[in-house]
């Protein structure tokens, strides 16, 4: 029974300290900490968007935040140590969730909010985001509104493992509205998520043996701004798409061009058309 209560006791301090942290250094973009225990003490490691309004100048906010910790949650020799969220803000529930109140107490219309979060969310690469703002939205009455987007689980074990969450409050002149975040992290895999594997017959592999590799023709083009009708803007739209030789071109037809963000249907035909050329050229 002691080790209980004592297990009790470590998580309830973990859970005001994190508590106390949101509050503490509001502004900040907190995203997360991690504690851990030491030879040398205490390790408290948290996530942040900026991590110089944790800091402080010469280092002295940190140091008043660390004897704060020290001295009010009875924690052995506390050590601090502050990571930046990076690439990775738009991904945490809990610094999105901040970043939408903010945006809210300043004047946003809860609508317009709510959108340019799930949008910003899913570009980051999420499988799926909800985002749920309640309070005094329009009128004197409660009111909750839902933004969703793509796969989002609400329940069981699975909603544990891939979803993440965070909280926020906006505080408005008609009252406070609660913001809640739901992200389902990029890397998620779901149960029914699954490959079947059919194994091959010793006869199909001697035949894949036999078979010679099929020689591929090589173009002479060796930058995707030789190509008639692709320039600078044109070469940035296929990066943002993961396209960055001239050999992935070939295998795409017109559709798969259109697809692409900020192609259009004239310019994907137009590309297409110069590289028959190339490719008549060759042959």
């Amino acid at each position: 029974m002691a080790g209980e209560r004592t297990f009790i006791k470590e998580n309830t301090k973990r859970i005001l300290i994190k508590e106390f942290l949101v509050k503490k250094i509001v502004g900040a973009g907190f995203g997360g900490m991690n504690i851990q225990r030491t030879p040398m003490g205490t390790r408290i490691n948290i996530l942040v968007e900026r991590p110089g309004m944790v800091i402080g100048k010469g280092g002295h906010k940190i140091k008043e935040l660390t004897d704060t910790i020290q001295e009010n949650f009875k924690v052995d020799n506390p050590q601090i140590e502050i990571e930046e969220a990076g690439g990775r803000a738009s991904l945490n529930a809990q610094i999105m969730a901040e970043k939408l109140a903010e945006a809210l107490e300043r004047g946003w219309h809860f609508r317009r909010a709510g959108h340019s979060t799930v949008r910003r969310i899913m570009d980051a690469g999420a499988k799926g985001v909800q985002v749920i703002i309640a309070g005094k939205l329009t009128g004197a009455r409660h009111r909750t509104e839902k933004f969703t987007e793509g796969h989002v689980k609400y329940c069981g074990e699975t909603a544990r493992q891939v979803m993440d969450n965070g909280f926020a409050v906006a505080k408005l002149k008609p009252g406070v509205l609660g913001v809640k975040v739901r992200i389902m992290r990029p890397d998620a895999k779901l149960p029914d998520e699954i490959t079947i594997k059919t194994p091959q017959t010793e006869k199909v592999k001697e035949e894949k043996k036999e078979q010679k590799p099929i020689e591929k023709k090589v173009t002479p083009l060796k930058k995707l701004t030789e190509i008639q009708g692709i320039g600078p803007s044109v070469v940035k739209k296929f990066e943002n798409a993961g396209i960055k030789s001239v050999d992935e071109l070939f295998e795409m037809d017109v559709d798969d061009l259109a697809s692409i963000n900020g192609i259009g249907g004239k310019i994907a035909e137009n590309i297409v058309k110069n590289l028959k050329k190339i490719l008549e050229e060759v042959a």
